[in-house]
């Protein structure tokens, strides 16, 4: 594995901000678009014969939605942290050390891609079934 470009951002995205990286900035308008698109169906269907049951389910998955971000930046943090600390120690480009934390920060921004694409499409059909249903079939 001599080639350090499927990883992300290289190892600016480990010393600077997550939201500095383009990819982390799509995932995370992509959980963004994911949670709007649950409060809209949520409201489009307020007055449903079964909002309650809509509402509780469209609640935890927004609820779900945001915890899996915040656990992933609080991951991330942990990583840039461990970074932040063999680096005074100049951990050198393409070490096991700094390929091995430069693959768990790609992981955590595939694992929110990957999540949230599945959540959105879930969201996207429910909505459609939901129309469906509010029409009488």
């Amino acid at each position: 594995m001599s080639s350090h470009s499927p990883f992300i951002d290289g190892r600016r995205f480990l010393t600077d901000s997550p939201f500095r990286s383009a990819q982390f900035l799509v995932v995370t308008a992509l959980g963004l678009s994911a949670v709007m698109l649950d409060i809209a169906i949520l409201y489009r269907n307020r007055h449903a014969p079964h909002e309650h049951s809509l509402v509780l389910a469209g609640f935890l998955v927004a609820i779900q939605l945001i915890y899996q971000w915040w656990r992933v930046l609080r991951y991330y943090s942990r990583i840039r942290s461990l970074y932040a600390e063999r680096l005074g120690n100049e951990v050198r480009e393409g070490s096991p050390f700094d390929l091995a934390l430069r693959t768990a920060t790609g992981a955590l921004a595939d694992l929110l891609f990957y999540c949230y694409g599945i959540a959105l499409i879930l969201l996207v059909l429910i909505g459609l079934l939901m129309t469906t249903i509010s029409r009488g079939g």
